[in-house]
């Protein structure tokens, strides 16, 4: 796949998740000590990727467990 195609497919995966340019940024820097995604291996590029997919929409409403019992 080519480079910039790999880039695109990520951009509409950070926007099907509702990250910020901002936030995939401070992911990338947090995640792999880089400033930009530009820096980073194929491997790596591939590897964030496959992270993004398994996020869930940010149209799926989690309900939160604070306060659930078991029963």
């Amino acid at each position: 796949m080519d480079f910039y195609a790999l880039l695109d497919l990520m951009d509409c995966e950070r926007d099907r998740i509702g990250w910020s340019k901002d936030k995939f940024k401070q992911y990338v820097f947090t995640q792999y000590g880089k400033k930009s995604r530009y820096f980073l291996t194929d491997e790596q590029l591939w590897e964030l990727y496959d992270y993004l997919r398994s996020q869930p929409d940010k149209s799926i409403i989690q309900l939160p467990t604070i306060g659930l019992r078991k029963i």
